[in-house]
């Protein structure tokens, strides 16, 4: 009897382990026009989660899911470099995916136990722009009303100087020739700002030497810099929620050689 509830218990375990071993899908290749480059994932991301749900299947069975047009919009979990975030997708990624290694699963399951529960719907999506001197520009990509109906306001908010003298200007002009062509000229730009804001906003952050770097779904502005910042610890933002970046040990250093390198001596060499 106690053999068999040994037995038992082996049986059991084997199964538990077997489990816990299904391995997870990460990307092996970007395909030629795969929403996997869109999206900014990277080569070695691990796909853990659909909608809050831990997935671990065939990427057959993932396509399936993705393509499912009913749902919307799916909430991905990602997994880089030891850190977990989040994004949106509106269908299959594309690329080419493979199977996890064990230690690669274990580490995986392990950390996304101990994660938070969130609702999806509090979930925005966040794009982050970086230029050459590691300064990023965030910015929320939820439709505004203000942009709409207040577009030198949604103009000021952003810090786009150039777009807001120039709607301002239109109105002005347009209001001293012809009370109709000020209404006019309005409701243009209303129909402008209301199809292309998020286009509007991501051409002026390019216009100003930025490039798309992340893409990130997150409840606020401070978690996606925080995750940005462990991507990049060096990064730094225009409207930083997380303090300035630390320095480390060999910046200082190098910081210190260019000042040696830069001394003049204060005393005069002796001539012979």
């Amino acid at each position: 009897m106690a053999e068999q509830n040994e037995n038992y218990k082996n049986d059991t375990l084997d199964e538990n382990s077997k489990i816990d071993s299904t391995p997870y899908l990460k990307i092996a290749e970007h395909g030629r026009s795969s929403r996997t480059k869109a999206l900014k994932l990277k080569i070695e991301d691990v796909i853990v989660a659909v909608d809050g749900t831990e997935f671990r299947s065939t990427s057959d069975n993932l396509v399936d899911l993705l393509s499912s047009e009913e749902h919307g919009k799916w909430l991905l979990t990602i997994f880089r470099e030891g850190q977990f975030f989040e994004i949106f997708t509106a269908g299959p990624l594309g690329g080419v995916l493979k199977f996890t290694s064990d230690d690669e699963t274990q580490l995986i399951a392990s950390k996304f136990s101990e994660r938070p529960i969130i609702e999806k719907s509090a979930f925005r999506t966040f794009e982050v722009l970086k230029n050459l001197h590691k300064k990023c520009d965030v910015y929320d990509t939820t439709f505004s009303q203000i942009a709409v109906f207040l577009p030198p306001v949604w103009l000021l908010q952003n810090r786009m100087w150039e777009p807001f003298i120039a709607v301002t200007s239109v109105y002005l002009i347009t209001f001293n020739v012809s009370l109709i062509l000020f209404l006019i000229s309005s409701l243009l730009i209303a129909v402008y700002f209301k199809q292309g804001q998020i286009t509007i906003r991501r051409s002026y952050s390019m216009f100003q030497e930025f490039q798309v770097w992340a893409i990130i779904a997150a409840t606020n502005e401070a978690t996606v810099q925080q995750i940005c910042r462990k991507f990049d610890p060096k990064c730094d933002f225009l409207k930083s929620l997380v303090g300035p970046p630390s320095k480390s040990d060999e910046d200082n250093k190098n910081k210190k050689k260019k000042r040696k390198s830069g001394n003049v001596a204060s005393v005069s060499p002796i001539t012979y």
